[in-house]
């Protein structure tokens, strides 16, 4: 009896040992990003593995505004942003990097307006609904621009982006500065389009960006995080309709729809993804220049801000010579 119970003891004891010395599981990469054709890739790429739950944990917002707070806040690891919204937070003091150039907008983000409003100059004194975000002012900023207008000319209605339908419906908004699958929504309501993306081409492109300390505790992780972005692109160009169909469940539309809005989108492939991120001078960094000169001096921006770090991967992600 002595000896079983002694054996027992033993046993705990050692199981207590071994248990001490494992280490703690680490806790999945926390992604943010909201609703928006450019984002569902992730989506997809979680749906076909690639992109285990258990290393990785897509958290979903319902604005861009919420989704940049919670980056700036250190609830998140990364982040799917707008170029803009990247240049905010490094503004606020943060040092992020950018992981991934993940598309380009060619029209999808969009200032709709209401059939009797024929020109951007007729926005004069409309109320226009908009999102407290940078992409969303920017994107006001830039129309009214064409038009000889500032933001002083027009009512802003700042509304999160879930809000903006509601608006139109109900008369709160003449227009709407907005995006898919809104856009598509608005669109089919009668709504005209004054002014797209498509008309400053290079300027509203959404990277995904990654805390600098992160990257340099965990650069496997994020490199499996690449790596399963562009697996679910090329899923995306072998099976368009059926990839569609699984990623137009959480927009909400019809993946007729789904597939309509990704016509104002595109997405970079790994190869051209390097160019805009990688070298010397990347690609993405002179239209950064670019974009950080109009919101400087449209004030969307306090000053300029150093660019350069934004492109620096930490050394272990840095391919090898």
């Amino acid at each position: 009896m002595k000896n079983h119970l002694a054996s027992t003891v033993w046993s705990g004891l050692a199981a207590l040992a071994l248990a001490a010395c494992t280490p703690e599981p680490e806790p999945p990469m926390r992604i943010g990003m909201n609703v928006w054709p450019g984002y569902e890739p992730l989506f997809l790429a979680q749906h076909d593995g690639s992109l285990h739950e258990r290393d990785f944990r897509l958290v979903e917002f319902s604005n861009n505004s919420e989704v940049s707070r919670a980056f700036r806040n250190g609830t998140l690891e990364a982040a799917c942003l707008t170029l803009d919204e990247v240049l905010y937070t490094a503004q606020d003091g943060m040092d992020p990097v950018l992981l991934v150039v993940m598309d380009e907008s060619s029209g999808a983000d969009v200032v709709l307006a209401r059939p009797e409003i024929k020109s951007l100059a007729e926005l004069r004194g409309k109320r226009v609904a908009v999102e407290v975000s940078a992409v969303g002012a920017y994107m006001l900023t830039r129309s009214l621009q064409q038009a000889g207008l500032t933001v002083k000319d027009v009512t802003p209605v700042y509304l999160p982006i879930d809000k903006h339908l509601s608006a139109y419906q109900d008369g709160l908004a003449d227009a709407v500065v907005t995006f898919d699958p809104v856009r598509t929504k608005l669109l089919a309501l009668g709504a005209v389009d004054l002014f797209n993306s498509a008309m400053i081409p290079g300027e509203i492109v959404d990277v995904l960006v990654v805390r600098r300390d992160y990257l340099e505790k965990h650069p496997g992780r994020a490199l499996a995080l690449r790596q399963a972005w562009f697996a679910a692109l090329g899923q995306m160009r072998r099976s368009p309709h059926e990839s569609a169909k699984i990623m137009a469940v959480r927009e909400e539309v019809t993946a007729g729809e789904f597939e309509a809005s990704l016509h104002g989108l595109h997405f970079p492939d790994e190869p051209e993804s390097r160019v805009l991120l990688e070298g010397a001078s990347p690609r993405l960094l002179q239209a950064a220049e670019r974009l950080q000169t109009v919101m400087r001096d449209s004030g969307l921006l306090r000053q300029d801000i150093p660019l350069q770090p934004l492109f620096t991967l930490p050394d272990a992600m840095k391919p090898a010579p």
